[in-house]
């Protein structure tokens, strides 16, 4: 963790170093990319706006078309609020994309640094991805439909001039693809100096992928890597990741904690007065096997405090005291509270979006298997809530046939976890209902249907317990309840120590 003063210059080479990793979705919201498609006098067949798709795509497909030649298809990626320091050093930068569906020959795929900004837009007209340009959104022939015009179709005219030029005339960087890479990686000292200079201007960066000019005109298939809008709302590892190493002069308080810490716990550590720095980074280096928690901060003063907020990218605040919690989990729900997922996909082609089934698939912590159909929200939105009832880890794939290919995404976890004794309570009551409830007469009957649901709870409440609160009138209240649903699911336990007695 850093602390960041403005004025306050370091000048040894002992500051804090940081991995800031930037997911569009979750925790980062700033980047867009866009699927650009012409051909190189910037005519075109499918004049279209196209920002919310799963997949964007490089290359030109096989010659079938009725116009004799396919579409150059380029794709644009705009990464802003990049949240670091203005000083910021940065020392290293890695762009991760992931393949979705690959070709059979090698070819190069190339970054370039575009010099003009766009609108990445709506999705055209009709807000599908598949209608032309509303104004002022990019497309193949122009960065703003109507207003800015490429210097040549396709963001193709390079120059060192960035008022004339679409993009710098060298390339950041370049990733070799073979047939059956399952991503790309891109990373480079142009690379790190560009975002360099992006950091130092406050100015987001704007990213060309292409395949390189033989490879457009000699491979005659698309490559089609995940975007930003791949899966659900909580879908991250198919989308693409930026991530910036870096450190700051200005660093007043520079602090590192080991934290070796089992799944589905917290942990809440000393508070550490902020010797007036104003601006805090934190980041996590795992090590290998092991996975990242969510990190989250509070502050304030004397009199006050603030509440718990996530510390996922660096944050402004003033306050004289700092204090880190640290949450070994995936996407924390609380129990008691709404599971809440959302998918998006306008390529609709088997049927009024409507008329569609989406599918959640779920698998509770006791690898019982649950499928909720996602209820139609408008505008090809899918959405999906529920209350898990289990603790622990839970995970589930999206499933749809929205188009003429099945879709299954990828697999995403979430971790349930508890953080107030009344819940479980409430939720001890129900399985005691639903014991009564189910006629099983024999004890081991109903441990087999119900026993793994109690060993969670009862952890799930215990945990939540201080040696003060165990002792209370609350304690002795869920003690008491545990050992009322234990005696129906087994033997009623000793009141008293005995003695162990041979039986011959």
């Amino acid at each position: 963790m850093s602390g960041f003063a403005a004025g306050y210059y370091h000048t040894s080479q002992g500051t804090t170093q940081h991995t800031s990793l930037l997911v569009p979705g979750l925790q980062y919201v700033g980047m867009q990319d866009n699927d650009i498609r012409g051909f190189p006098n910037g005519r075109w067949v499918h004049g279209w706006n196209q920002v919310g798709q799963r997949h964007v795509r490089l290359g030109r497909g096989a010659s079938t078309s009725r116009f004799g030649e396919k579409e150059i298809m380029r794709a644009l990626h705009r990464w802003d609020n990049i949240a670091l320091p203005a000083d910021a050093v940065v020392t290293q930068v890695s762009l991760e994309i992931v393949v979705e569906t690959g070709i059979e020959e090698p070819v190069d795929v190339m970054l370039y640094e575009v010099h003009r900004d766009w609108k990445p837009g709506s999705g055209g007209l009709q807000r599908d991805n598949t209608s032309p340009p509303a104004p002022g959104e990019v497309w193949w022939p122009e960065a703003a439909h109507g207003e800015v015009e490429w210097g040549l179709p396709g963001a193709s005219f390079a120059s060192d001039d960035p008022r004339v030029g679409d993009i710098a005339p060298l390339a950041l960087a370049t990733a070799h693809y073979l047939p059956g890479a399952s991503r790309l990686v891109f990373s480079s000292g142009a690379l790190t100096g560009y975002v360099q200079r992006g950091v130092a201007s406050s100015e987001p960066l704007l990213f060309l992928l292409k395949l390189s000019d033989s490879d457009e005109d000699l491979v005659r298939d698309h490559l089609s890597l995940y975007s930003a809008e791949e899966g659900d709302s909580l879908s991250a590892n198919r989308r693409p990741k930026l991530t910036v190493e870096w450190h700051a002069p200005t660093e007043v308080v520079g602090w590192k904690q080991e934290v070796l810490l089992e799944n589905g716990r917290s942990l809440e550590l000393a508070k550490l007065p902020t010797k007036g720095a104003e601006r805090w980074a934190l980041s996590f280096q795992p090590k290998p096997g092991y996975g990242s928690p969510v990190i989250e901060v509070r502050g304030g003063s004397s009199s006050s405090s603030s509440e718990w907020r996530s510390a996922a990218i660096p944050l402004e605040v003033d306050w004289d005291w700092i204090q880190v919690r640290v949450v070994a989990a995936t996407n924390p729900v609380s129990l008691g509270t709404t599971f809440d997922s959302e998918f998006e996909d306008t390529w609709v082609t088997s049927g009024k979006p409507q008329e569609q089934s989406v599918t959640w698939n779920f698998t509770d912590p006791l690898g019982r298997r649950i499928q909720l159909r996602g209820s139609y929200e408008g505008h090809y939105r899918w959405r999906v809530a529920f209350n898990p009832k289990i603790p622990g880890r839970w995970s589930y794939y999206l499933k749809h046939e929205l188009s003429w290919k099945p879709y299954q995404g990828e697999e995403v976890v979430f971790d349930v976890l508890s953080d107030d004794l009344t819940i479980v309570l409430d939720y001890l009551e129900d399985l005691a209902e639903r014991i009564d409830a189910s006629n099983l007469k024999s004890p081991r009957a109903k441990f087999e249907t119900f026993g793994d649901e109690f060993l969670r709870l009862e952890r799930a409440g215990i945990q939540l317990l201080t040696p003060e609160v165990f002792r209370s009138e609350k304690g002795v209240r869920l003690s008491s309840r545990i050992d009322e649903i234990r005696r129906e699911l087994g033997e009623a336990l000793p009141e008293q120590p005995t003695p162990h007695t041979n039986r011959f």
